[in-house]
């Protein structure tokens, strides 16, 4: 009857170290998924507010609308803390019927003077904290902001 109880105990002996492992696999593996979601979800709010900012920049004035150079500087600027950032700045002018016309020498027939709009694009390689399967190893995360001139 001794030997008997001593076999099943010596056959249970690694079952618990191989749980700890696969159970501490699956949870490093979560946790730098999480970490990874989090890190990705930060940067595109990063993201969206510097494009903002660089928008806010060129919507003061019809001369700032032109300063594309400053807008993409303030955007930059706000997101200091990403690294390898571009940003890119446009400006467009339209009737309120929905026509596109030249921002300098454009006029809206029965409107008068057309609205100018300005655009800053702001784009990041993201890069995550685990080279995971199936996903790439950079994800390019990007938004632009549009503001009307006053």
């Amino acid at each position: 009857m001794r030997r008997h109880w001593s076999r099943k105990r010596n056959a249970k002996r690694g079952t618990a170290t191989v749980e700890l492992a696969v159970a501490g696999i699956t949870l490093l593996l979560l946790t730098l998924g999480a970490a990874d979601f989090g890190r990705i979800f930060y940067h595109a709010v990063e993201l969206a507010n510097a494009a903002g900012t660089g928008a806010f920049y060129g919507a003061q004035s019809n001369v700032s609308s032109g300063a594309f150079l400053q807008m993409q500087q303030a955007a930059k600027s706000d997101a200091a803390d990403l690294k390898g950032i571009t940003a890119t700045a446009g400006r467009y002018c339209d009737c309120p019927d929905g026509t596109r016309v030249d921002c300098t020498s454009g006029s809206c027939p029965n409107y008068g003077a057309p609205r100018i709009y300005v655009s800053t694009q702001v784009q990041e390689n993201f890069q995550p904290l685990v080279s995971y399967p199936g996903i790439p190893g950079s994800v390019l995360v990007g938004r632009k902001a549009y503001m009307r001139v006053q």
